[in-house]
Formats: structure tokens, sequence, C-alpha cells
């Protein structure tokens, strides 16, 4: 059983896990655990549920352990991962993580099986007994299918060992409870990301997040805020993050961040399968993490060259998304961008081309406005200094949709092409030489004006980067064919 006494405080992000053919990719997750650190983070916690923990041999967790904890030694605490669904594992793993020198351990409640009160209880109790190192309690029943009481907590804590728990439930009526009634030497984490301002000013200790790994500093600035009684200020700091953290814990877990993790340049791989890029963390989301990086000012901005003919300009600070952004952009003559947003009936799928005005695209010029027959009617949109020209993609038909298309969608795209000039995506002497001609799909059955805005907002911002990085090419369509959806069959 555990003599020495483990205090949890600040921030430790619950680590993906950078995998290789041979098993843990050492130099990636050395690699990231050097970025969190310097990032802010007072811990770390290898092998957790966005480390991917179950998609990993007894061996590899083992490895895991080893690296987190000789990185981290002399820097932060380590606070391994030992969970496991057979109480034999979780003993031996909480062993091997004391050896390599872990200060305590993090065991989920033991899953898929959805074991009772008594051999929860039970569970726990061997693994305390048989542990160096402070125990953990998990809670996430999201996935283990059986939630951890504030009754059964009462009883939990009282067996030596164990030292504190982590929530990840989002339930904050059953987490204030366990708040109110533990003692003081109990310690309580939250682990849900979208509630970690509301748990913090609860009462809870710190933070074991999956956006930890991106931005622990953020985190950190809560905390001291609310230690101060700037409660405005620590609710800055959750809206500030809001919408990334949302596709973090929506959007596949481990999967969507080390999408953004590789976007800013640390590289951790891709998840395991059967987590696919596609299809629990859609395309879509991917663009979408970039833009709130960005926002965040955690994606860097350097030079980008553009070529018109005979002239180089160049964008001096464009988002630089690693793996994203090519080299130059080497012909401006016709470019294709494409994308979908949202779901359901206020889906957007927007369909662009952008060129230089003495090329193809002057076509678009001289047809915008006219009525053509066989062609849905286009207009140029007023007050953009990029030229736009609008049509939807499929027939009006009647004046609710007619509106949905030419005042809700038309003005998302205007407010997204305003948007990707603010954010000097284009040199600003090109934009005059450029026209852009963007096709909306808006479902004639769509009825909520806010999301048709909004999912058409990010579509165009979408398309447009798509065009300009020439992310429409053959060989990413063919690797993406099997994950590739479309919002309806719809033939007007």
């Amino acid at each position: 059983m555990a003599e020495n006494e483990f205090r949890f405080k600040g921030a430790f992000p619950a680590l993906v896990t950078p995998f290789d053919e041979n098993g843990v990719n050492e130099e990636h997750y050395r690699g990231l655990i050097d970025y969190v650190i310097k990032a802010g983070a007072t811990g770390i916690v290898p092998c957790g549920t966005t480390g991917e923990f179950t998609s990993m041999s007894f061996d590899e967790k083992v490895e895991a352990f080893r690296i987190a904890c000789e990185v981290a030694k002399g820097r932060v605490p380590v606070l391994a991962g030992t969970g496991a669904a057979r109480t034999g594992d979780a003993i031996k793993l909480t062993k091997r993580a004391a050896e390599f020198g872990a200060e305590a351990a993090l065991v989920v409640s033991p899953y898929f099986l959805k074991p009772t009160t008594k051999e929860i209880f039970e569970h726990y109790e061997k693994v305390a007994n048989a542990s160096d190192i402070p125990i953990f309690l998990y809670n996430i029943p999201q996935v283990t299918g059986v939630l951890l009481n504030w009754w059964l907590i009462d009883g939990l804590r009282e067996i030596d060992g164990i030292t504190g728990m982590k929530d990840s439930s989002g339930n904050l009526v059953n987490l204030t409870t366990i708040l109110v009634r533990r003692p003081e030497n109990f310690q309580v984490v939250i682990g849900h990301d979208e509630v970690a301002f509301p748990a913090l000013a609860a009462g809870c200790d710190g933070v074991i997040l999956a956006s930890a790994n991106v931005f622990p500093d953020r985190y950190i600035k809560m905390q001291s805020a609310l230690a101060s009684g700037d409660l405005k200020g620590a609710l800055i700091e959750q809206r500030s993050i809001q919408k990334a953290v949302r596709l973090f814990v929506n959007r596949g877990g481990g999967l969507a961040v080390k999408a953004a993790l590789n976007m800013m340049g640390v590289p951790v791989g891709l998840a395991r399968q059967p987590l696919l890029e596609g299809d629990g963390l859609r395309y879509e989301d991917i663009d979408e993490l970039r833009t709130c990086l960005e926002d965040l000012q955690l994606i860097p901005r350097g030079p980008l060259t553009f070529r018109a003919g005979d002239r180089s300009i160049i964008a001096e600070s464009y988002p630089m998304a690693v793996g994203m952004v090519p080299d130059e952009i080497a012909d401006l003559t016709l470019l294709h961008g494409e994308a979908l947003a949202g779901e359901g009936q206020e889906v957007a799928h927007v369909d662009l081309v952008l060129g230089l005005r003495n090329g193809p695209m002057s076509a678009a010029l001289d047809e915008a406005g006219k009525v053509v027959e066989g062609f849905h009617p286009s207009n140029i949109i007023k007050d953009l200094e990029l030229v736009t020209v609008f049509a939807p993609t499929v027939t009006i038909v009647d004046d609710k949709h007619k509106t949905m298309v030419y005042d809700v969608a038309q003005k998302a795209v205007a407010d997204a092409v305003r948007r990707t000039t603010t954010d000097m995506i284009f040199p600003e002497e090109l934009i005059r030489d450029l026209v852009l001609a963007v096709n909306a799909f808006v479902h004639p059955s769509a009825s909520n004006p806010k999301r048709v805005h909004i999912n058409n907002f990010r579509a165009t911002r979408h398309a447009l980067r798509r065009a300009i990085e020439g992310r429409q090419s053959v060989a990413e369509v063919i690797a993406r064919k099997k994950s590739a959806r479309h919002p309806f069959a719809y033939n007007p």
C-alpha cells in the first residue's frame, strides 16, 4: 500500500500516444512531453483515455511509462494511467509505473463488463493494497458504462492508498456532491474539458484534460484567475478555447488532439484503428479546428509566395499549418475548393472557383446577374474587396427558400470572404486581380437561419483555404473516397 503523499496541482495533459510500426514512437513521445512542459503543464498522464490505452498492449503501456518518467524526471510529476478491465493487469501496470518513478497512478473503473458496486469496490481495494504509489480513481461512465456515484466515492476514499479522483463524467450534480462531502486530504480533479471552468470554480484541485496537450497554459491561467477571485477572467479563458475544446471532446478524442498537434508542428502521427480521420473526426472538423488554432495563435505564421503570371507576391503572415500549406501557390489562373459543414437540413455544401480576373474567371463576371435558361441566377456580392459572384446550387422552390439562399447563405459567404481577407490569407496587392465564384447548397427544407449562416460561413472559409492550398488533388480525393459523404441526394 502507498506510503508517499502526492498532491495534485495545476494542469496535467492526458497525453496522446504517438505510434509507429514498432509500437510507441519514442522520438515523437519525448518531443510531445517536452512541448507540453514548456507550454506550462505541471504534470503529465501517459496511457489515459486520450492516449488510446485500450488500443495498446501491456508492453507498449510499460514502454510509455518508461519514456514519460525519463523525460519528466526532475521537471514535473507523472500520474500514470494504469487502469485495465482485469484487476490483475491493473495491479501489474501500477507496479511497473512505480518502478519507473511515477508519483501516482490513475486507475479507471473496470470497463465493458459493467461490474456491480461490490465488484468495483473490491477491484479498487485490491489495486490500492498492492500499490506502492497513491491511487486516483477515474470516473468516465461514457465509456466504462458505470458511474461512480458520490455515495460510492464516500466509501472508496476510505481505502488506504486512494488519495483522489478524476471526474470525466460531465455530471456536475454528482461532482459537486463529491466536492462538498470530501475530506480536505481527498483530491478531486476535473477530466471533462467542456466543464473545466464551473468544476474548478466549484472547488476541483486541477485538471487532467485532452485539450491540455494543446494549451495547458490556458488552464493554469484559469486557475490563477479563480484563485485571485477574478471570475470574469477565468470565464474569458474558458470561452476563448470552448470551440476547440468541443471538437476535442466530441470528435474523435485523441484523433482530434493529434490532428491539432500535427498542424502546430508537434508531430504525433495518427490514431490507431478503428479510429479514422474523416469519420468520427470529419474533414470539416479538421479545417474548423485549424481556424480555432489560428485564432488562438497556435499555428505558426510565415511568408507564402503567390505567382500571378510573371509576378511574385508574398503573403507575409500566412498561417502555415504543417502538412497543409505548399511551398508556393504556383498558378492562380484557376483554383477549385469544396467544403461541407454541419449536418441535417441546415447542412452547407460550398463549391467555389478562384482565379485571375483576366483568365477563365472573366466569364463568371460577364454572366453575373443575367437570367440564363438552365442556370441558377447569380449576382455579384456588394461591398467586398475580393470580387465575389454568388449562385445557389439548387433550384429555388419558394420564398422562404429564396430568403435562406440569397439573404442568409449569401451573407454568410460575404462574411467568410471578409474574414479570409482580414486574416491576411491573400496579399493585399493581389486581391483586386482575383475573382471568386461561389456555389452554395441550401436545402429547400432548411428552417434555422442561424445554422444556415454558420454552416455556410464555415464551408466557404474552409473551401477558400482548400482552393489556395491545392487540397482538392486527385490523390487526396482517392485517399478520402471511403469516408467521403454528400449531404443529400437532391435532383431539382
